[in-house]
């Protein structure tokens, strides 16, 4: 076995759109998908432990997740038909 091919093997599902617009992008490259993926996934990699050391990742997932909360309790507010469901939540 060679240096290059050392290392696990990992598969995925990957939606037919994305791995056209991944093959458009190494061919672009002049590399195989495969080597595009992975330089992909050494390059974020390498950035979410740098955000992870500086507290931004926990950060980021934290404002993702308010804005979800966000959104459904927008919609559940929208979804309201009256002045008296509007203070539901309020008296439970």
């Amino acid at each position: 076995m060679d240096e290059k091919s050392k290392g696990q093997k990992i598969t995925f599902h990957c939606p037919d759109d994305v791995a056209e617009r991944l093959d458009k992008l190494a061919a672009k490259g002049d590399i195989p998908r495969s080597k595009l993926v992975l330089n992909m996934v050494e390059h974020m990699t390498t950035f979410l432990e740098a955000t992870n050391k500086v507290g931004v990742l926990h950060l980021a997932i934290l404002l993702r997740d308010a804005g979800e909360k966000l959104k459904k309790a927008g919609k559940d507010w929208k979804d309201r038909k009256n002045i008296n469901d509007l203070t539901e939540d309020v008296e439970k």
